[in-house]
């Protein structure tokens, strides 16, 4: 795209060229890999997010993982996922709700990712803990009594000839 400066408009001098947009120069990603950022960033892990936005018939899973890894140490990628990761944290930072899938998604990545069973199984307990799964959580029923012995045994009574009646 040729722009003229006010100051060039009329002497016939060369224009004055600009890139505007596109382009894969210093720091822009393909569509594929800015969409693999962002998968990244929603919370899948490097192979479903490369699976996400590359083809990957015909790929064996280990190609698949070795891709994945590659794609995700490239520095333009990997620089991008890092600020969309301080950009989440800052904003954790400032909402309770944000902060809690903040933890929700470090956990689940730790469930998959982990260094070691032990680990991994951790994550998965404190992930089972948490109030949205409630996986571990002990359920307590609360009964309160406010009738009197009196209206107890009639409401026991009127059941049992309720239920004898049609049965009989």
């Amino acid at each position: 795209m040729t722009h003229k400066s006010a100051a060039d408009a009329g002497d016939g001098g060369a224009p004055d060229l600009r890139l505007v947009a596109g382009g894969n120069g210093a720091g822009k990603l393909t569509a594929k890999q800015q969409g693999f950022v962002n998968s990244i960033l929603a919370g899948a892990n490097q192979v479903t997010a490369y699976k996400e936005n590359y083809s990957t018939d015909g790929m064996a899973n280990k190609t698949c993982w070795e891709a994945a890894s590659r794609l995700f140490a490239n520095s333009k990628v990997s620089a991008r996922i890092k600020a969309g990761q301080r950009r989440q944290e800052e904003v954790a930072v400032h909402s309770g709700a944000a902060l809690r899938l903040h933890v929700e998604r470090e956990l689940f990545g730790m469930t998959t990712n982990a260094d070691s069973d032990q680990a991994r199984l951790r994550a998965l307990e404190l992930l089972g803990k948490l109030e949205k799964v409630g996986a571990f959580s002990e359920r307590v029923e609360q009964v309160t009594n406010d009738l009197t012995p009196e209206e107890l045994k009639s409401k026991i009574e009127s059941k049992l000839r309720t239920f004898f009646e049609k049965t009989a």
